[in-house]
């Protein structure tokens, strides 16, 4: 046997059923995708909010309820999972909170940023403001599952430095020639212990050498390889992502409807063009990092260039052909699902990707007045 009731271990296998995570996303359809997935390979606990604001409230609700004598810095979760690109409050501003807010309720709390956005900036974003790692979308249980254990069994040690506070960005396990608290005539001060910080701000650097909490709660030994998850484990939840293609189906009609009826807008209000194409690339992102979940890759090529095709607004009205450019990519999008078009869809979806790339270079703008070529 290799996994019991509610997630408990057996021999060798981690006792993710003791883990307690939250996921922060904004789309209804994903939050519950991942939740379901992290339940199927095992973790205990498992809190789903809906944006950065959501989660900043969550923690400020448990640290008002926290029951007497427990530790002011005590956070209700072990691990965050957040979703970077989302409304008011996104998942790097939640970070920076979660990082440098004198509220935060750990500042070391392991934090794995989601996004279909797995471009170089904002993996670089995520970098620079202390994230634990960035999973991309589309992910699969796999992912989810050794993003997770690397987390939680080896964590690197944090640095304080100029503009920086987060785990060491090098990634290395080069060993520290220091091994005490203060470092006479160093510019380096060396923290065993996170409340025995004291005189941090008469270094220009800090290394936290912290105690590895996580690994040893869930059974994982401090040296030696990060375990997986049993094959029939990782078999089980990805099967729980499929049996949800369905359901994905019929949400990304929906989604594909109120898109098309957005980008028609755009001729008709052209003083709401702003917001109309915020929410169109807001959507076409989304879709990005989702048509590969179930089986759909083509959706993630189409709405990858659609999301940029619609970056950063256009100037003034929409014209013609920037209308006709975002219905090709509708069109092409309400192809692969009424098709149903699995995979890279074959000689179909070649031909599919053609035709796109012809009405790219047909739309094209090439003068003020968005005359094509």
């Amino acid at each position: 046997m290799t996994r019991g009731v509610a997630g408990a271990a057996v021999s060798g296998v981690p006792k993710l059923g003791l883990l307690s995570v939250l996921v922060v996303e904004d789309s209804a359809f994903i939050r519950t995708v991942l939740t379901a997935t992290l339940r199927a390979i095992g973790v205990g606990t498992v809190h789903a909010v809906t944006s950065g604001a959501a989660a900043i409230r969550f923690f400020e609700g448990r640290r008002a309820g926290r029951p007497p004598g427990a530790a002011p810095s005590a956070a209700p979760v072990d691990l965050v999972i957040s979703d970077l690109v989302m409304p008011e409050v996104d998942g790097l501003m939640l970070l920076r909170w979660l990082r440098a807010s004198p509220r935060s309720p750990d500042k070391f709390l392991p934090v794995l940023m989601l996004s279909g956005a797995a471009d170089r900036q904002y993996v670089e974003q995520a970098r620079d403001l202390g994230a634990t790692d960035f999973i991309a979308k589309p992910f699969s249980a796999q992912t989810i599952a050794s993003r997770l254990l690397f987390a939680v069994a080896r964590p690197r040690r944090f640095v304080l430095a100029a503009g920086y506070f987060g785990p060491d960005r090098r990634r290395t396990d080069k060993p520290v020639a220091l091994d005490c608290r203060m470092t006479g005539g160093s510019e380096i001060l060396v923290v065993h212990s996170a409340s025995k910080a004291a005189g941090i701000d008469r270094f220009p650097v800090v290394y936290f050498e912290l105690p590895n909490r996580l690994g040893p709660k869930i059974g994982i030994a401090p040296k030696g390889p990060v375990p997986t998850l049993p094959p029939d484990v990782l078999a089980a939840a990805e099967q729980e992502i499929l049996n949800r293609a369905g359901d994905y189906a019929s949400w990304i009609a929906g989604e594909v409807e109120e898109m098309s009826r957005r980008i028609d807008r755009l001729v008709r209000e052209p003083d709401a063009v702003t917001g109309l194409l915020a929410q169109v690339n807001r959507a076409a992102h989304e879709m990005r990092g989702q048509g590969g979940i179930f089986g759909y890759p083509l959706i993630t090529q189409v709405a990858k260039s659609l999301y940029e095709a619609t970056r950063g607004g256009v100037a003034g009205a929409v014209t013609a052909n920037e209308h006709q450019l975002f219905k090709a990519h509708v069109d092409a999008i309400r192809a692969v699902m009424n098709a149903r078009i699995s995979g890279d869809g074959g000689v179909t979806g070649q031909q599919l990707l053609a035709s796109l790339e012809v009405a790219k270079r047909k739309y094209a703008k090439t003068d003020g007045n968005g005359a094509g070529g």
